[in-house]
């Protein structure tokens, strides 16, 4: 299982992607791939914004120990 605090990381790698997927999304002529690739950044925005809500920074310590 992965815990609270790696997720934290996970968050801003997936708004990462988000910004990657949307940039190649606006290379692209064509409508389909172009929707699908719009679609997967996303999705990596709404992952992103539910780690980042239900994580635990590295320095927040307390909170780490506090939710064991």
């Amino acid at each position: 299982m992965t815990s609270r605090s790696s997720w934290y990381g996970l968050a801003r790698d997936c708004g990462m992607r988000a910004a990657e997927t949307r940039a190649r999304a606006d290379d692209m002529r064509e409508a389909e791939p172009k929707a699908i690739m719009l679609r997967i950044a996303a999705d990596y925005e709404e992952l992103g914004e539910w780690t980042e809500k239900n994580s635990i920074p590295w320095w927040d310590k307390e909170q780490s120990v506090s939710n064991k």
